[in-house]
Parts: C-alpha cells; sequence; structure tokens
C-alpha cells in the first residue's frame, strides 16, 4: 500500500470515529431534553390536584403547557363563547323584528353593522380586533359626539365591559347607539343612530357630502371640514353652531396631542445654546 492510500484510509476513519463521536454527542443531548422536558411536565402538573384532570392533559399530550395558560385559553374561549351567543341572540331578534313587521325597533339591521364593522376595522390599526382612547378621539370629536378627550374617555368607560381601556365592536355599536343602563332612546341618541345610518347609504345632510364606498378616515375628515367651514361661513344658525363646537373641540385636541412634540422641540433647540454657553465658560 502506498503513503497516498495509507493516508486517505486514516482519514476515512478519523471521519468514522468523529460522526459516532457527533451521533453519542447528539443522542446524549436529545436524551438530555428529554429528561428537561419531562421534568417541566412534571412541574407543570404539581398545582393540579384533580387527578382525573392530570390524566387528561397527559392524554391529550398538554402536559408542556402551564396551568396559568389553560386559565388564560379558558377564559378567552368563555369571553368568545360569550360574544358569539351575544351576536346569535341579536341576530334573532332583528330576524323576529323584521318578521313581524317591526323594522322602527331595529338600530342596525345586518347589512348595515357589516358596514360599521369595516368602519371599525378602519380604526383598529394593528388588527387586534379592540381600539383604545387615540383612535376614537378624532372620529367622536369630528363627528360632534364627543366635546373633549375626558368626554371620549367617559363615553368608552361606559361600555367598557371588561375595563381592558380599549372596546370591541359591540362595544362600538354601543356607543353609537348611546347605550347606557336605565336610559330611555333620546333625541339626540336617535339622530346619531340616523347620522350614521346616512354615512352608511352615502350621504349626509342635504346631499351635500357623498360618502358612499369611501374608507372611513376619509369621510371622518370631510366631514370634519364641512363642519369647519360652517363654523365660519355657513348663515345656518344651527349648523354654524355645530361647527363652532367641533372647531373648538378639534383645536383643543390638536393642542394636547401635539404638546409633548412642542415640548420636545423647545428642549432641542434650548440644548446648542447651553453648550456654547458652557464651552464659553471653558
Amino acid at each position: 500500500m502506498n503513503s497516498s492510500q495509507s493516508e486517505s484510509q486514516f482519514i476515512k476513519e478519523k471521519l468514522q470515529i468523529s460522526n459516532e463521536e457527533l451521533d453519542d454527542n447528539e443522542s446524549e443531548n436529545d436524551q438530555d431534553q428529554d429528561d428537561e422536558n419531562k421534568d417541566q411536565e412534571e412541574e407543570n402538573l404539581k398545582d393540579i390536584v384533580n387527578p382525573e384532570i392530570k390524566q387528561l392533559i397527559k392524554e391529550r399530550g398538554l402536559n408542556m403547557v402551564s396551568y396559568e395558560d389553560l386559565i388564560v385559553e379558558k377564559k378567552e374561549r368563555e369571553k368568545e363563547l360569550n360574544e358569539n351567543r351575544q351576536k346569535l341572540k341579536e341576530s334573532q331578534t332583528r330576524q323576529w323584528l323584521i318578521k313581524h313587521k317591526k323594522r322602527e325597533f331595529i338600530d342596525f339591521d345586518d347589512k348595515e353593522r357589516s358596514k360599521l364593522k369595516q368602519y371599525f376595522r378602519s380604526l383598529d390599526g394593528d388588527g387586534s380586533g379592540s381600539i383604545g382612547l387615540r383612535e376614537l378621539e378624532d372620529p367622536l370629536i369630528s363627528l360632534g359626539i364627543a366635546e373633549s378627550k375626558e368626554d371620549v374617555k367617559k363615553i368608552m368607560d361606559q361600555v367598557d365591559k371588561d375595563h381592558s381601556n380599549e372596546i370591541e365592536f359591540q362595544e362600538f355599536l354601543d356607543i353609537i347607539k348611546a347605550k347606557e343602563k336605565g336610559n330611555g332612546r333620546s333625541q339626540k341618541n336617535t339622530a346619531i343612530i340616523n347620522f350614521f345610518k346616512d354615512m352608511i347609504n352615502g350621504q349626509l345632510g342635504d346631499g351635500d357630502i357623498q360618502t358612499k364606498n369611501l374608507p372611513f378616515q376619509l369621510i371622518i375628515s370631510t366631514i370634519r371640514r364641512k363642519k369647519l367651514l360652517d363654523a365660519i361661513m355657513s348663515t345656518n344658525q344651527e349648523k354654524k353652531k355645530e361647527g363652532e363646537k367641533v372647531m373648538k373641540a378639534y383645536g383643543k385636541l390638536l393642542a394636547i396631542n401635539n404638546a409633548p412634540k412642542q415640548s420636545n422641540k423647545q428642549n432641542d433647540s434650548k440644548q446648542p445654546s447651553q453648550r456654547s454657553s458652557f464651552s464659553n465658560k471653558k
């Protein structure tokens, strides 16, 4: 056997040994991981006393899910179930009212609710299924439903059943309907519902604002612009008064929301002068 063949044989033997060692290490790591997983499974089952529940968890392969995670998931499913029951109940109620020719008692039919759902999703920027105070400020103030940031917060608190500081679609509908416990339907509440119905059907006011197939944010912007113009130019005193109310509320909202930015700019402008005065002292 020449030297090149012997070298080749030597390398092959070394590679074989290396592969065997690697396989041994991998099997040891797998065993360590299995042991660690088993320890974690036992740890997760410690807090569960009921033997039937323990057995059920093992049979369904839920050992690696913590008890706390299971409780959270259970609550989420219960919440989803209650919401679906509520939707079904409302849908059945609407169908009953339609069948018995009592449409005047329906706030929004299925088609209108579908459109309102689109409006809601346009406010839900992150797709979480809920919207917060900041997303509601602009539309509620622009539409004249609220007059200040504090008003928006109060309206949210009235319908925020789970106190999450965010509202979901049904709570959004409750705001539009101005639904409060123990209160009957007021003239203002009816006006707000009619306002949204007109928006859904594509026309607002005297027909001068076309809203059909427009994105909700653009509709809000168009309505706000119209109200601001009414505040300045309208000869109709009622429209002028409503426009002035929106102008005042929206101006205040802009001032509050822009205040941190302005203070940061002022701080940034002060810093160079402070540095220059420090260098002059040196």
